[in-house]
């Protein structure tokens, strides 16, 4: 994303994000299917952060909490060990607990979905440098399997570098197929 980038901008122009996340899941179901175990991996880096590469890893155990139709709610707990490499800062490592929630509901004869991620972890030994990553949105079919979607999202990251921004929002939309 540029900043200052119009015919009056001149040569002005900035970066004003530079960062990339990839999040791995293995989930292996129980004899009780609402029950589950699993594996969650994750790397990321955020430059206005300070954080040239962030990884976690750790086993979870999940639930089904709602399994309708038109209503499913799941939630996961678990540990897992965050590793941080600054750019500048000290690197930093911790255990922390592992806890997400997603959920998603079906309007208009499903036509319309709603949908909620919600991932923390928690720094057990400073819960202030604790991450939360919420995003919520709404896709919608166009045409020829094509979908739409439209979501807001927040990540707060506690673990930052000193004095860079916590709190990164933004809005996104985006346009899949669906088979």
């Amino acid at each position: 994303i540029l900043r200052g980038t119009g015919p009056d901008a001149g040569d002005t122009s900035q970066p004003t994000a530079d960062n990339w996340h990839i999040i791995g899941k293995y989930d292996y179901f129980l004899p009780d299917p609402i029950n589950y175990l699993g594996v969650n991996l994750g790397f990321n880096a955020d430059r206005f952060a300070d954080v040239e590469r962030r990884s976690y890893i750790g086993p979870y155990f999940g639930r089904k909490l709602f399994t309708r139709e038109t209503l499913k709610l799941d939630a996961e707990l678990g540990i897992s060990y965050v590793a941080t490499d600054f750019v500048n800062a000290e690197d930093d490592s911790y255990t922390g607990i592992n806890l997400n929630l997603t959920g998603e509901t079906l309007f208009f004869d499903g036509k319309l979905k709603l949908y909620f991620r919600h991932i923390n972890l928690v720094n057990l030994s400073s819960f202030e440098q604790s991450i939360y990553r919420t995003t919520i949105g709404l896709r919608f079919p166009l045409l020829f399997g094509l979908e739409a979607a439209a979501e807001a999202s927040a990540d707060y990251d506690g673990g930052a570098a000193e004095g860079k921004e916590k709190l990164d929002e933004a809005l996104k939309f985006r346009i899949g197929y669906t088979w």
